[in-house]
């Protein structure tokens, strides 16, 4: 359902919109993480996906991270919307598959609104154009969250919180 052209998460309270108090940013792979963003912009969560982790370990962190969100009084999360690599193999693809399918089931399970977001869009806006090199997104999480501690496989999800706690706030 949307309200005046907003999201069912938006609040409308005495003519004023209230955007959500949290959100879920997701990196898809077995490389990648997810991050609760409070909405003044500070990281409530982050978790970096293992490649050696089993997949009921992954479904807890996402569990975890959706009972955070959701304590914080928000149900958004954005999502990357993003494809296996042809050069990963069949092996690959079929692993990105299954650990994608897996993140989407347990969100979609614990009633969290999912928006799909390209790398392309929300490098842009998040100014950070990668061209698939990591150490660009990685350098420009590291510029807007000094005090955390950024790695390769979770720089993409603070950047993807990010990008939709300013698309929220708007």
């Amino acid at each position: 359902m949307h309200l005046l052209g907003l999201s069912q998460s938006a609040l409308v309270c005495g003519g004023q919109v209230a955007v959500p108090s949290a959100v879920l940013g997701v990196d898809p792979g077995v490389k990648g993480g997810l991050v609760v963003l409070h909405h003044g912009g500070k990281p409530h969560s982050i978790v970096t996906f293992q490649p050696n982790m089993e997949e009921r370990e992954v479904a807890a962190a996402v569990k975890q991270a959706a009972k955070s969100l959701i304590s914080l009084g928000s149900h958004r999360c954005f999502f990357e919307k993003v494809g296996y690599m042809p050069h990963d193999g069949g092996k690959g693809a079929f692993t990105f598959g299954a650990i994608n399918g897996l993140l989407k089931g347990v969100l979609l399970a614990c009633d969290i609104e999912i928006t799909y977001v390209t790398p392309m869009l929300w490098q842009a806006e998040m100014e950070c154009l990668s061209g698939g090199n990591k150490n660009v997104t990685k350098l420009r999480a590291q510029q807007l969250f000094p005090g955390e501690r950024i790695t390769h496989g979770n720089a993409d999800a603070l950047l993807i919180a990010e990008y939709g706690r300013r698309r929220l706030a708007r």
